[in-house]
């Protein structure tokens, strides 16, 4: 009887799949994830595609730069560089750029980590329309306030000077806002705990939340480092003299007043961008991490 009944038993088997392989046939991408994988595809091409050929375009000749639709230079050269390299004021304006951009970066990540932590944990009176009035100033654009903040400037005798760069920046309401919903994600019991056994306050901002908050501060370092590095309009306005001048008021004069040599300006564009490829290369995965810490959505 057992010999009779197994082929029906086979045939069941046969009939129904394993669970294994049905979940085999689920995970295979649909139509529409194909579709998704193709404008993925085509937007990492349009992204990358400026950034390829302006590398490929620093070693050409002007003449094949402006002739040729080849991607590849048919005769390599270094040109471009060496004559972008040799220019009077190239090193000046790049360790220009090195000190605003660090200093920046270093105490606007600092303030912003502190009013976080204040506007998250702390409890004072007329907190939350502070921080809606704060927010709003995201709305305001920077050629608003312009005048009004290079005025101020050059009352206390910041203009034509790094430090009247530098001094702007020291606050980011946009780090502000992006630490404070890391914050309220800290428990609040952790920092209770720390006070019953007698920590100060500095003690555990600087020994408690800073360091659980490193991921979202390394994710906003390198937000205000690539957008101080590239900073043109406010330095433009204070820095007058050529000794001050960051890189991309050195590129600004790189443009002849009869004729612009883009061979040239696509060189030091390439030079420029090195730092910022570097700097999102050594801290992709921590600015991925600290946006997805803190709720954030772009």
């Amino acid at each position: 009887m057992a010999a009779a009944r197994t082929p029906d038993r086979l045939a069941e088997v046969g009939a129904h799949p394993s669970p294994m392989s049905a979940l085999g046939r689920r995970q295979r991408p649909h139509f529409r994830q194909w579709v998704l994988y193709l404008l993925l595809i085509v937007g990492v091409f349009l992204a990358l595609g400026p950034l390829v050929w302006a590398v490929f375009g620093s070693f050409k000749f002007l003449k094949e730069l402006m002739e040729s639709r080849d991607l590849l230079p048919n005769t390599w050269t270094l040109d471009a560089y060496q004559y972008v390299m040799s220019v009077s004021g190239v090193w000046t304006s790049f360790r220009n750029t090195v000190i605003v951009s660090v200093s920046v970066t270093v105490v606007s990540v600092l303030t912003s980590t502190m009013a976080g932590y204040v506007f998250a944990k702390y409890q004072f009176p007329g907190k939350s329309l502070l921080f809606v009035v704060l927010l709003t100033t995201l709305m305001v654009p920077f050629a608003v306030v312009l005048v009004p903040l290079y005025i101020t400037i050059s009352h206390v005798g910041l203009s034509d000077s790094l430090a009247g760069v530098i001094v702007t920046g020291f606050f980011s309401t946009f780090g502000i806002f992006m630490m404070r919903q890391f914050m309220l994600t800290l428990p609040l019991e952790l920092l209770e705990a720390a006070r019953i056994d007698g920590a100060s306050e500095w003690r555990i901002f600087s020994q408690i939340v800073i360091p659980l908050s490193a991921s979202p501060a390394a994710a906003l370092g390198i937000f205000i480092f690539l957008g101080s590095w590239n900073d043109y309009l406010w330095p433009f306005v204070v820095l007058t003299s050529p000794n001050n001048q960051t890189l991309p008021l050195f590129l600004s004069g790189l443009q002849g007043l009869f004729i612009t040599r883009y061979d040239y300006l696509i060189a030091a564009g390439v030079l420029s961008s090195i730092p910022l490829m570097l700097a999102y290369a050594f801290g992709s995965k921590y600015m991925i991490r600290g946006v997805a810490m803190t709720g954030l959505k772009f």
